[in-house]
């Protein structure tokens, strides 16, 4: 399904470079969570793998690009909360 981009959305644009094999660091209130891998990624929403810690459903995170995939652009960090924790991934939506 194609991303549509509107002029009314406040939202960074998600690079193209963090579907797939791309890695993000995790954090919540100043904690670390780890490194995790991206399964999917849209304007809204990510899928990540999981990883070492299970987040539950609601809990708000911290999402960075720790490889930084995009060097022509800002390094991508957003605010997300958690909404689905099931067998596809942590589906995180901002």
């Amino acid at each position: 399904m194609p991303v549509i981009q509107t002029s009314f959305s406040r939202t960074p644009r998600i690079p193209e470079a963090l579907n797939g094999l791309a890695v993000v660091a995790v954090s919540a209130g100043g904690r670390n969570y780890g490194l995790y891998r991206v399964k999917h990624a849209e304007e809204r929403t990510m899928v990540l793998g999981h990883g070492a810690i299970s987040f539950p459903v609601g809990m708000h995170l911290e999402v960075e690009d720790y490889q930084y995939t995009a060097p022509k652009s800002a390094s991508f960090n957003q605010h997300a909360t958690v909404v689905e924790n099931g067998s596809g991934g942590i589906r995180l939506v901002w």
